[in-house]
C-alpha cells in the first residue's frame, strides 16, 4: 500500500465508508447495488487493499451509535481517527453522505483533496460526539416510547424525519407545521448542542419548534418540553473546524 502517507489516507477513507455502511445500513446496500454485506466487505476490501474482515470490524466500531439492529463493539472506545469522521459527518445529509462515499469509490480527486487528505493530517483529538449521539439515539428511543404520556401525542402520528436533514427529529402528521427536536442527557442537568441548522430552524418557526429535552437517561428518565427554545433558552455559538459541504448546480435562464 505504499508509504505511511498513503496507508493513512486510504485507512481515512476506509473509515468514512466504513462510517456511512453503519450509518445507512441497508440503504448503503441498495444505493451501491451490492447484494449483501459480505459482497460489500468483499468489494470495499479489494478496492482499498484491506481484508474484507477488516472492513466489516470497521463497520461494526459505529454500529452503537446509530439506529441499526447491530450492536457492535458497544464496549470499545471509538479511537480518535474514528471520532474525526463522525465529528466531520454526522450532521451531513444520508444524500451527501452516499455523493460522497461514491466518489471516494471512484477515486475521484476533488473529494480525495477536500476532505480526505484534510482529515488523514489532523492530529488533533475531536470531541466525543460518539457519546453524544449514543445518548440522543436513546431520549429519541425514549420519546417514541412514550410520546403520549409527554404531551398527549398518539403514536401513529408521529413522523420520523431524522434521516431528512431538516433540521429537527419529527413531525406529525396531523400538524405539519410542528417540529419536535429531542436532545438527550445523561443527568438532570447539562450542555445541550443544536447544529446551526437546527438553531435556524429553531428561531424561524418559534412556537411551532418543541424542544423535547430527556434527562437522567441511564437511571430515571425526565423529560421536559420547551416550545420555542431560541427564545427561551441563552445559546451561545460554539466554534470548530468541519467538513463544509455544499451543493453545486449548472443553471440558465435563457
Amino acid at each position: 500500500m505504499g508509504n505511511s502517507r498513503t496507508r493513512t489516507l486510504i485507512e481515512t477513507e476506509a473509515i468514512v465508508v466504513a462510517y456511512a455502511m453503519s450509518r445507512l445500513d441497508k440503504e448503503f446496500l441498495r444505493n451501491f447495488e451490492l447484494p449483501s454485506w459480505r459482497a460489500a466487505f468483499l468489494t470495499i476490501g479489494r478496492k482499498f487493499g484491506i481484508p474484507s474482515a477488516s472492513i466489516k470490524n470497521l463497520r461494526d466500531e459505529f454500529d452503537p451509535v446509530h439506529s441499526n439492529p447491530r450492536q457492535g463493539w458497544h464496549k470499545r472506545p471509538l479511537r480518535p481517527n474514528r471520532q474525526r469522521v463522525l465529528g466531520e459527518f454526522c450532521d451531513a445529509s444520508d444524500q451527501a453522505l452516499f455523493e460522497i462515499v461514491g466518489r471516494i469509490l471512484r477515486g475521484d480527486r476533488e473529494v480525495t483533496e477536500c476532505i480526505s487528505v484534510p482529515l488523514a493530517r489532523r492530529r488533533e483529538r475531536v470531541e466525543n460526539v460518539a457519546e453524544r449521539l449514543r445518548t440522543g439515539r436513546l431520549a429519541e428511543e425514549y420519546f417514541l416510547a412514550h410520546a403520549h404520556e409527554i404531551r398527549g401525542i398518539s403514536a401513529a402520528k408521529i413522523v420520523d424525519v431524522r434521516g431528512h436533514a431538516c433540521g429537527y427529529d419529527f413531525s406529525l402528521s396531523n400538524r405539519p407545521e410542528l417540529a419536535i427536536e429531542v436532545k438527550g442527557l445523561k443527568t438532570a442537568k447539562g450542555d445541550i448542542l443544536f447544529t446551526d441548522f437546527e438553531w435556524k430552524e429553531a428561531t424561524r418557526r418559534q412556537a411551532m419548534y418543541w424542544l423535547v429535552v430527556v434527562g437522567s437517561l441511564l437511571r430515571n428518565p425526565r423529560q421536559r418540553v420547551i416550545e420555542n427554545p431560541t427564545a427561551s433558552l441563552r445559546g451561545q455559538i460554539v466554534l470548530r473546524t468541519a467538513t463544509a459541504i455544499s451543493w453545486r448546480a449548472s443553471v440558465a435562464v435563457a
